[in-house]
């Protein structure tokens, strides 16, 4: 009985040498954190997690795709952040860009990323809507010229904007 008991516990001794199945949380919770501390490509962490550590392939993707989504929403989180201390200035950036083709003036003259320009652009034309419909209404009564032209001759609108005007009335058009 004694014999027993001493080679069970032997035994599960060196199954918990073996393998990871003993580590604590904490002890794994550094281990993800040792391996993510150059990289936050989910691969090159799974990849450590397995040669360095001796973790199951399963358990090591789990933990490092865990821990790259980890990563990069710390990133965002951290680049919103920034972003927003740096609120008055780019408020500026937009004003001396002014309405025409702000996303390329952003984008080229003070190297904001592409999405953030495009939300800027968007959301600056959408606060002038009432001034665009005035616009459009203004262009619309005019004989011999369409629509967009007018829009781009006398109230500077983006060509690619007052093209698809243009197209949106061409195809209400014909349905008539």
């Amino acid at each position: 009985m004694l014999r027993a008991r001493t080679l069970s516990i032997l035994g599960a001794a060196l199954a918990c040498a073996a393998g990871a199945a003993c580590k604590t949380e904490a002890a794994r919770r550094q281990e993800i954190a040792a391996c993510s501390e150059r990289t936050s490509d989910p691969l090159e962490i799974e990849l450590c997690l397995s040669s360095n550590y001796g973790w199951k392939d399963a358990e090591a993707r789990t933990a490092a795709g865990a821990r790259a989504r980890e990563l990069d929403s710390l990133e965002a989180l951290r680049a919103d952040s920034i972003w927003r201390l740096e609120g008055a200035r780019r408020r500026a950036e937009i004003l001396e860009c002014g309405e025409t083709d702000l996303k390329r003036c952003l984008v080229v003259r003070f190297a904001w990323p592409e999405d953030r320009a495009v939300a800027a652009a968007e959301s600056t034309w959408r606060a002038n809507a009432p001034r665009h419909r005035r616009e459009i209404q203004a262009c619309t009564g005019q004989p011999g010229v369409s629509v967009g032209n007018c829009l781009l001759l006398h109230y500077k609108w983006p060509p690619e904007r007052a093209l698809a005007l243009d197209d949106s009335i061409q195809r209400a058009r014909a349905r008539r």
